[in-house]
């Protein structure tokens, strides 16, 4: 299966189960996003934090971040974080929660912080179900059909600080983000401009980012090579790593993408 079609039918699957199972949680949401990643796709290969740290009480209280997202290419190599955020109702204290906790803007800053310090490219993924009236950035692809939404980090600071009001609908905060999809339809991603074209404010980053060396668990992703390592070995890598602020490790093996049939 194509990366676009894939990607687009997982947006599908994850905005029906926001409607079927309306109190799920983030970290839920999330769960469920990458099971069905690997499933439908073979180019997904994941680590899941859990399985290393709750064998080891006290080691972490809970993750930082929701996923660690590495999409590599043959000339291009991207490390996403995401946070996650739900946004379903039209109106449900957004600003509040882009604040959290507690008016803080803790959350945030950590994220903004942490990126710049480890080269990753921050982001919000807004796990959503989009109406008639929602738009996106990219004209070219239906916003009806996405469940899944980013927002780079630095946006989603101008809605904390109360630059777009104090209450903003769904819709206003979904007009600054792009169906997660449309990153694996957009020839752009192939010519590793996406991210520059979109999301202008990572500029910054993106420099340091692309050029970097890959790491030693995301090869082992890559290559398959995960799956027949040792469990102590596995539990080695992801301590050396400071992999334990995720809820989970994605690499997206995009080596030998189809065109992108549309942007």
């Amino acid at each position: 299966m194509k990366l676009c079609e894939a990607n687009r039918k997982l947006s599908v699957e994850v905005k029906e189960f926001l409607q079927n199972v309306p109190d799920v949680k983030e970290e839920s949401v999330t769960d469920y996003l990458v099971w069905k990643w690997g499933e439908l796709d073979r180019k997904f290969n994941y680590i899941n934090i859990k399985t290393f740290t709750r064998k080891e009480e006290g080691l972490i209280t809970g993750a930082d971040f929701e996923i660690e997202l590495w999409l590599v290419g043959r000339t291009f190599r991207f490390p996403l974080v995401f946070q996650a955020k739900k946004a379903v109702n039209p109106f449900n204290s957004y600003v509040s929660k882009l604040n959290y906790p507690k008016n803080t803007q803790a959350q945030l800053k950590k994220l903004l912080s942490y990126s710049r310090s480890k080269k990753r490219l921050p982001f919000y993924v807004f796990y959503s179900i989009p109406d008639t009236t929602t738009r996106v950035m990219c004209a070219n692809h239906e916003a009806q059909v996405s469940g899944i939404f980013v927002m780079d980090a630095f946006t989603a600071k101008e809605f904390a600080d109360g630059k777009h009001g104090s209450r903003v609908s769904k819709n206003k905060i979904l007009a600054a983000t792009n169906p997660f999809h449309c990153m694996f339809c957009c020839p752009l991603m192939l010519l590793g401009e996406y991210f520059i074209h979109y999301f202008e404010r990572i500029a910054e980053y993106l420099g340091v980012v692309v050029d970097q060396e890959i790491p030693n668990y995301v090869s082992l992703l890559l290559t398959g090579q995960w799956r027949e390592i040792r469990q102590e070995e596995a539990f080695s890598i992801v301590i050396q790593n400071e992999l334990t602020v995720y809820r989970v490790v994605g690499v997206y093996d995009m080596r030998d993408w189809d065109s992108p049939v549309s942007g």
